[in-house]
């Protein structure tokens, strides 16, 4: 009975660590979002640091 029982926490934690690793694997990466992709950037660029003559 007691190797049972050893057996089924054995399991659970295996499968619990699969889990966890399977899922830190599939997330996705945080992405880091530059000048060109920031549009009130862009504005601001256009209208007050290149004046047009």
């Amino acid at each position: 009975m007691a190797y049972l029982l050893l057996i089924l926490v054995l399991a659970a934690l295996i499968y619990l660590g699969w889990r966890m690793t399977r899922d830190s694997s599939s997330r996705q990466r945080t992405r880091v979002i530059g000048p060109d992709d920031d549009p009130e950037f862009l504005r601001r660029l256009g209208q007050e640091d290149n004046p047009r003559p």
